[in-house]
């Protein structure tokens, strides 16, 4: 964060952090996938500031010894940057340099992996379970009917019978009379 108008973008970003972490907390406790797809379009947000962040930042740092050397002409292309100059004039460039490199590209890497892992949590919440059976709750599959054996149709010898049997036959209670 060598230039001024990238401290803003990066701190607007990790400022509503907290309001997404939040939300990606209560998505995780409550296994909501439209929480944890909130959280992880934030990450990604916040990965898109980080690479402006590498955008503008890494010509600054490579070029870190020029404000030693010629002021104005790196006021002229980058403007004036008094932590950069700070840096040059204590001779701190190429410790600051592997700094800024070894520390920014392990973090960036590490969020890379968090959003990696929670678009995979995020596509476990999202799936049905291969193990439930999905059976319709109104229609029975015929598979399987059950009588009970105080039915009318049981009392009166029709048990298992079909409509047509039953309108064009007489029931057997009455052929005994």
């Amino acid at each position: 964060m060598f230039r001024w108008f990238v401290a803003p973008s990066r701190g607007t970003v990790e400022v509503t952090g907290a309001a997404f972490g939040l939300l990606g907390v209560l998505g995780a406790w409550h296994c909501k996938p439209s929480y944890i797809q909130w959280f992880n379009g934030w990450q990604m947000m916040r990965m898109a500031a980080w690479l402006f962040m590498y955008y503008v930042d890494i010509p600054l740092v490579l070029h870190c010894e020029g404000w030693v050397d010629a002021v104005e002409a790196m006021t002229q292309k980058y403007g004036w940057n008094d932590i950069l100059y700070q840096v040059a004039m204590s001779g701190h460039c190429s410790n600051d340099r592997n700094k800024f490199f070894v520390q920014s590209t392990l973090t960036f890497m590490v969020f890379s992996y968090i959003v990696l892992a929670t678009s995979r949590y995020q596509d476990v919440l999202s799936r049905v379970p291969k193990h439930l059976l999905r059976v319709p709750k109104d229609l029975s599959t015929g598979i399987y009917y059950a009588h009970s054996m105080g039915e009318r149709s049981y009392i009166n010898g029709t048990y298992g019978a079909t409509d047509d049997q039953i309108l064009h036959d007489k029931p057997p209670c009455y052929e005994q009379a």
